[in-house]
């Protein structure tokens, strides 16, 4: 087996790191309702809520950077570069508009919200760096 077969069979395709990046949001939701339900029996619905939103915020950040880079086929790495940076601007721009509709408009509480928000942001980079390993 020569040298450029054995870099063929460890690189990972286009397609590989697709599915793996819209995989990611189902684990973070997981997370989330997990640490919602840990809410829930311990101080009550209200916080539950706060905090399944709050994951919810982690992982419709997610969903936007994936839906931006990978909606459709990629034709050179330059363009791949530029569809993730507009992907985190987008990323950054929904994750604020929720915080503001969770504290200011839904008035949920903050330490259950920002704990659901960090569980699952956790998980998104545990994730990338046991996936891309």
């Amino acid at each position: 087996m020569g040298s450029s077969e054995n870099k063929m069979t460890a690189e990972l395709s286009f397609k590989d790191v697709k599915k793996t990046v819209f995989k990611i949001p189902l684990h973070q939701l997981m997370i989330g309702v997990v640490v919602a339900a840990i809410f829930y029996f311990v101080s009550g619905k209200p916080d539950a809520y706060a905090a399944l939103f709050g994951a919810f915020i982690s992982t419709a950040g997610s969903l936007v950077f994936a839906l931006k880079v990978f909606i459709s086929p990629v034709r050179d790495e330059r363009e791949i570069k530029s569809r993730m940076m507009k992907g985190e601007v987008y990323k950054m721009f929904t994750v604020g508009v929720l915080f503001y509709v969770a504290i200011a408009v839904l008035k949920l509480g903050l330490l259950p919200l920002i704990i659901g928000f960090i569980a699952t942001f956790i998980t998104f980079w545990v994730a990338l760096l046991t996936a891309f390993k």
